[in-house]
């Protein structure tokens, strides 16, 4: 009987405890636990940003919303803002400003930087709710580090409405700052001759260069005080590589400027300097109220017999000035003078006293770039004269007429003397020496700006063949008489004197009009050795100087040459990014002119100063024609040589251009953007 009680039991409890369940209370019959919340929304980039970019690249940003219950309608996606530290419009841009989720805005970086990097906060909010978002950082970076260390500046043409000269040394730190520096500076305030001799560049002075390799530098006046249109000088850039670029001054807000000129590493002070310069300068002489240049040879002393000393002794010197052109140049054979040491920033002082000329004392000062080449600029309160000199070296009087032969191409600048304005006259040409006495071979583009009604009804423009005979003194100094052009032009015989060099370094050149004065014309320049490889192909960077209505314009630019074919963009004064395009002969000029090839420029309005200005239709496309001097397949000049044909335009207009093979500025694989605020050429 004891197990069915057992039995009898536990079923009695086990009901007990099923009717307790039943008479608790409780609605329902079984008690479930809660269900889980529901999740809560979150948003995420997908992928990853980049943490840095590049100026020229641009970068997709997305991000992906989670959660979102109002089910893919107008609440619902991301929200994107864009800030930076050097406020709006500075940052760059976002293609769109909300995207669904999943769906991708690009960030594109702006065409400049104030330095070399910035820093771009780029957000994503969660349209159905704000406080959901994400932040990312990314750095764009620019191309100031191809661009860095210790460089020498100089730049001529005209400022308040006469000369305006620059030169100068800054100390570039890759990354967008100018750290150091000295400059000189000339120029024309209302009538106001100012001048800033070895000040030091302050601080806050910057550059920036774009993924084209166009760029600018902006140096902050040395002394804003002294004179009120002082202010930020701006110049134009293209980078040519590491260690060499060309330059053009920009208006500023107080004055009317606009210069070419070079940037150079400095590569080595010479401490003190010895041996033969040649040396070529031209601007004003206050003293005349006129144009001037001057050319010639000073030999300084050796170490050991009197250092920084000039005695005279193997130096030669010429005057050329407007105010007195009909009575030919002025030769002095000894000037002597004085040159002080460098100071730290490789500039010196350099006295020389010419018995016979006008202004028989002139000072400059003159930044070294390196053993061979110095960039002069005067000093002293008689006149705005600038130009380069280059060392002779151990070349320093053995010059014979056989160190002056082979093939040459030369680019000149300076004044038609009938308007006495800077860079009115133009010239470029090609010619053989033979080493024995004689030119031959030689063509030339001669073009004054202002000489239209030439005297003796002469035209004001001349393309054709020459010849010229020369004799070479053991200074260096070569007296070229130019002849032998076709008639009607057979009047024009300006002399060409040349200065030079050795070591296979360019003569400099100082050229001046017959006495005459059928062509009257002072200009200085560089005569390059031709290479007997003279293709004409590839990315080149370019600085000009063009005249027109007496306003001169000068620009930089980029060209890529693919023959018969170039385009390009130019940057012309504060006009930006202008394109333009243009075709080339890959015959010759002439049939004796190696090298030099005939072509044109054209851009897509008339607006542009870099191709002239259509006199009855302002916005119609405007040409020029040119001929290219090809030194060697990475250097060449050209000019403007249609004087005659511009009827079409409101004026004369003279153009003179340098180009050299631009080397790539580094950066990643990308879609190139325009990024503007992005061998010496002739002076």
């Amino acid at each position: 009987m004891a197990p069915r009680r057992w039995i009898l039991l536990s079923l009695t409890a086990m009901l007990t405890i099923a009717l307790a369940g039943c008479n608790s209370g409780s609605t329902a019959n079984v008690q479930n636990p809660p269900a889980p919340p529901a999740a809560g929304l979150s948003i995420a980039f997908q992928p990853t940003p980049p943490s840095s970019t590049v100026l020229n690249v641009s970068t997709p940003i997305t991000a992906v919303v989670t959660n979102d219950t109002s089910n893919g309608g107008s609440g619902s996606g991301v929200d994107w803002t864009l800030t930076c530290q050097t406020g709006p419009g500075t940052c760059g841009t976002l293609s769109l400003p909300h995207t669904n989720s999943g769906q991708a805005t690009t960030y594109v970086p702006p065409a400049s930087l104030t330095g070399n990097a910035e820093v771009v906060n780029i957000q994503g909010f969660a349209t159905a709710d704000n406080t959901k978002n994400v932040l990312a950082s990314i750095t764009i970076t620019g191309f100031a580090n191809n661009f860095s260390g210790t460089y020498v500046l100089a730049a001529q043409g005209v400022g308040g409405g006469s000369t305006y000269q620059y030169a100068g040394v800054v100390t570039l730190d890759g990354n967008g700052n100018i750290t150091a520096g000295e400059q000189t500076v000339n120029f024309n305030d209302s009538g106001a001759n100012v001048s800033y001799s070895g000040a030091i560049i302050p601080a806050g002075s910057s550059y920036f260069l774009g993924p084209d390799g166009r760029g600018t530098l902006t140096i902050n006046p040395s002394n804003p005080t002294k004179d009120p249109n002082v202010v930020p000088q701006t110049f134009s850039v293209v980078f040519l590589s590491s260690s060499h670029a060309l330059i053009t001054a920009n208006p500023t807000s107080a004055l009317t400027i606009s210069a070419s000129g070079t940037m150079d590493i400095q590569a080595s002070i010479i401490a003190p300097l010895s041996a033969g310069y040649a040396f070529v300068v031209n601007g004003m002489d206050f003293s005349l109220g006129g144009a001037t240049a001057l050319g010639g040879v000073f030999n300084v002393d050796s170490l050991a017999n009197n250092p920084n000393n000039i005695s005279g002794a193997g130096s030669v010197a010429d005057q050329n000035q407007s105010i007195t052109f009909s009575t030919g140049l002025v030769t002095q054979q000894k000037p002597f003078g004085i040159v002080t040491v460098p100071d730290q920033f490789g500039a010196v002082s350099l006295t020389l006293n010419f018995a016979n000329f006008t202004t028989p004392i002139i000072t400059f000062t003159g930044y070294i770039v390196d053993s061979t080449h110095i960039q002069l600029i005067e000093s002293d309160s008689g006149g705005f004269l600038a130009g380069i000199a280059m060392g002779q070296g151990s070349s320093t009087g053995t010059f014979l007429n056989s160190s002056f032969s082979g093939p040459y191409v030369f680019g000149l600048k300076g004044v038609d003397v009938t308007s006495g304005l800077p860079d009115t006259f133009t010239s470029a040409g090609v010619f053989s020496s033979d080493g024995a006495g004689d030119l031959t071979d030689g063509y030339m583009d001669a073009v004054f700006a202002t000489l239209i009604s030439p005297i003796t009804s002469l035209p004001a423009q001349l393309s054709g063949a020459f010849k010229g005979g020369i004799v070479v003194l053991e200074t260096g100094r070569a007296h070229a008489g130019i002849y032998g052009f076709a008639a009607p032009n057979s009047a024009f015989q300006p002399f060409f004197i040349f200065y030079l060099t050795g070591n296979g370094n360019p003569p400099l050149v100082l050229a001046t009009g017959d006495v005459s004065f059928n062509f009257p014309l002072i200009a200085t320049g560089v005569a390059y050795p031709q290479s007997s490889t003279v293709a004409f192909s590839g990315t080149y960077g370019l600085n000009f100087t063009q005249q027109q209505n007496g306003t001169e314009y000068d620009g930089t630019a980029i060209m890529s040459v693919t023959p018969p074919l170039l385009s390009g963009v130019a940057d012309v004064g504060p006009s930006t990014d202008q394109a333009f395009t243009g075709t080339f002969s890959t015959q010759s000029c002439s049939n004796v002119a190696i090298g030099c090839f005939s072509g044109s420029f054209s851009n897509a309005t008339g607006t542009s100063a870099f191709v002239g200005t259509n006199a009855t239709n302002p916005t119609a496309p405007v040409a020029f024609t040119a001929d290219f001097y090809l030194i060697d397949q990475d250097h060449g000049f050209f000019v403007e040589n249609d004087l005659a044909q511009q009827s079409q335009q409101s004026t004369a207009q003279v153009s003179l251009g340098f180009f050299a093979t631009e080397t790539a500025v580094q950066a990643p694989s990308a879609t190139r953007a325009t990024g503007r605020r992005s061998k010496q050429p002739a002076r």
